[in-house]
């Protein structure tokens, strides 16, 4: 295989010596960061598989089989996507992935099916695959890829062979942004620190959306629990602005997740925070809070991303009710200023 891959060494070495020793589970779930380079892994064990050295050599043999799946045409290679889905279907599992597990290997040792963003399976249809798990068709191998495992039933990750990814390290992020996007160093290293390791995400950043963040940021910031307009008025416009870029709406997550992060890094007293270009407005807003406090907010974070992306919670009001609830509570010589009427206005209109 001459798939291109950077870092994971450990994880890739053990589906090494699985498939060289002939130990190999018939599910595994590869977890950790988007963009970090997990299907990639998943598609190297899968040539890997069905390499005609019978998984004898670590990688780029360039025979026949190896050359079919790094081209994506290999006859019993399957990567099953859902891009703008929200929840995969119980028909949509019989149809997408069951389908292709059942049929024989046609010219490989093993039939593999990956299965990206395997966290969009709703209840009931991780329930449906629950038998196709336990019992899986003979020379069938499955690789569910995630984020977000919790959000998958214990059932099916305790069925599943775990392998977790980590984030890749910033100084490489920052080297190929520099490299391929022609940022500066500065730049090169703020946008590997606002994309958490995920190479992926960090090339999807430019500067318009670096300002969005800001913008968004700021407004949080400047936000008490009794400015209700401003409140309402960020709610409405980012889930207008998210209905118009599906992908939006996770960015905006993504970016809340790091400046929560940052505050409760600044009141242990650490200083490796993410939004280095906000760190003054930080250590400000993180004095008038407190760690149990944040935590809380963090919570809530992932009960409104969960409750909108898989419960189809109607998304401005659970944004308005998630605002109230980071928003600060009025204390006395905290020295915040409050920003009426501020950043909230334009939020939506950097689409």
């Amino acid at each position: 295989m001459t798939i291109s891959i950077s870092g994971h060494e450990f994880q890739r070495e053990i589906l090494r010596r699985a498939a060289a020793e002939d130990f190999v589970s018939h599910a595994y779930l590869f977890s950790g960061p988007d963009g970090i380079g997990k299907r990639l892994v998943a598609l190297e064990f899968a040539g890997i598989l069905n390499c005609k050295s019978d998984g004898k050599l670590p990688s780029g043999c360039g025979c026949g089989s190896c050359r079919k799946v790094e081209k994506g045409i290999h006859p019993d290679v399957a990567i099953v996507e859902f891009a703008g889905v929200k929840n995969i279907k119980v028909d949509q599992v019989r149809e997408e992935i069951e389908e292709k597990l059942y049929l024989k290997p046609f010219e490989g040792r093993f039939k593999v099916v990956i299965v990206d963003e395997a966290e969009k399976l709703n209840n009931s249809a991780q329930n449906a695959f629950l038998k196709t798990l336990e019992e899986p068709p003979p020379a069938s191998i499955i690789i569910l890829v995630t984020s977000r495992p919790r959000v998958l039933l214990p059932t099916i990750r305790s069925r599943c062979q775990p392998l977790t990814f980590s984030a890749l390290p910033e100084r490489y992020i920052a080297e190929v942004l520099a490299e391929k996007g022609g940022l500066s160093p500065e730049e090169a290293g703020l946008y590997a620190r606002v994309s958490s390791g995920s190479l992926g995400a960090a090339l999807k950043l430019d500067a318009e959306t670096m300002e969005w963040r800001r913008e968004l940021l700021s407004a949080l910031g400047g936000m008490s629990a009794g400015s209700a307009s401003d409140i309402i008025s960020l709610a409405e416009e980012l889930s207008e602005s998210a209905s118009g870029e599906p992908g939006r709406l996770d960015l905006a997550f993504r970016f809340i997740s790091l400046w929560l992060r940052d505050l409760a890094l600044l009141k242990i007293g650490s200083g490796e925070i993410s939004n280095v270009d906000m760190k003054s407005d930080l250590i400000a807003l993180a004095e008038s809070l407190d760690i149990p406090s944040l935590m809380e907010r963090q919570r809530q974070l992932e009960k409104t991303w969960y409750d909108i992306v898989r419960a189809n919670a109607n998304a401005k009001l659970s944004l308005e009710n998630l605002f109230i609830k980071l928003a600060r509570r009025p204390r006395s010589g905290a020295g915040i200023s409050q920003n009426p009427g501020g950043y909230a206005a334009n939020i939506g209109d950097r689409t």
